[in-house]
């Protein structure tokens, strides 16, 4: 079958994928697309949306023809869109999530999920072929779904370290939403909003409010020296001290080079005189205990000495207690 230059163009802005009925609109007749089928490996990948191109979809081309299929009015949504907007912690799944108003009766089918909401998102991102959850959506949707707390914490960590999304619009994201259903995505963004940008963060920041010999731990402030100077900002801070605590995670780092970064700003807070614990997430899930006692003996060491000449500032809530 010769292909119009019509369903040419089409084609190629939809990925290889069509809809019946805009193969109807463009005058490709049943008999025509059969045809299409049998010779040229055409199929069915979705009620009603046809794959021009053999082999399986990948992921791009999932995305459109859950669009074509779910109609104008749907939207990628939840881990599906955090992913797209770049949050690798909701990535990974190899369905596609989407979004259509309450009054659509449509069903999941094969690889799309579908949930239906009295509460559209109000701003979301056109990418042509397809629509997107805003990433305030996308990432509290996704929270709401996850199965466990670290997971929720993951999506949500990661999108605001990465300045994917301010914890701000989380937030008002959360609020604006239903109650019901989102203890780990309202916990989550609590951690955000505390400082905390990784799940090991937020672990020994809790192992560390349960002791007895440390004062409130601050979690990722900005400190700055006399002159001016931007320190790189620890994981956490002991203020009264001037103690920084690193947790040095590949995995939990977006970046090779965030990762890098951070061990690198040991030598930093070295030169303006500032002690470091360095401790892994290995390490801590070994044994927690062992952690605290390293921190806290580090923390009792610098009694009575030299504060270092540094203005920590805590950022959100910045403090946990």
């Amino acid at each position: 079958m010769r292909i119009p230059d019509e369903l040419a163009t089409l084609l190629h802005e939809q990925h290889g994928l069509v809809t019946t009925a805009q193969l109807e609109l463009l005058g490709v007749t049943r008999s025509a697309r059969r045809h299409a089928c049998a010779r040229n490996g055409w199929r069915l990948v979705l009620p009603g949306v046809v794959a021009t191109l053999r082999g399986p979809l990948w992921p791009r081309q999932r995305l459109v023809a859950a669009q074509l299929w779910a109609g104008d009015d749907a939207v990628i949504a939840a881990r599906t869109a955090a992913a797209c907007h770049g949050v690798k912690a909701a990535d990974g799944e190899h369905v596609v999530r989407i979004l259509v108003p309450a009054h659509r009766f449509l069903r999941t089918q094969g690889f799309v999920v579908v949930r239906r909401t009295r509460r559209p998102d109000p701003r979301p991102w056109s990418r042509p072929p397809f629509m997107l959850s805003s990433p305030a959506r996308a990432v509290v949707d996704a929270a709401r779904e996850a199965r466990t707390l670290d997971d929720a914490r993951a999506i949500v960590l990661e999108a605001v370290q990465r300045r994917i999304v301010p914890v701000e619009a989380l937030r008002h994201e959360l609020e604006d939403g239903p109650r019901q259903g989102s203890a780990f995505a309202r916990r989550a963004v609590q951690d955000a909003e505390a400082g905390a940008w990784s799940v090991p963060e937020v672990k020994l920041a809790s192992a560390l409010a349960r002791s007895t010999v440390l004062p409130p731990v601050l979690l990722n402030p900005d400190l700055v020296t006399p002159d001016g100077t931007t320190l790189p900002r620890p994981d956490g801070w002991v203020d009264d001290v001037g103690l920084a605590i690193q947790v040095h995670s590949k995995q939990h780092h977006s970046h090779v080079d965030d990762w890098e970064a951070t061990v690198l700003s040991d030598g930093v807070y070295a030169e303006h005189g500032i002690p470091v614990v360095g401790l892994t997430p290995r390490f801590f899930a070994a044994d927690p205990a062992a952690a605290v006692r390293r921190i806290e003996k580090a923390y009792l060491a610098r009694a009575g000495l030299p504060r270092p000449d540094v203005v920590a500032t805590a950022i959100g809530h910045g403090l946990v207690s």
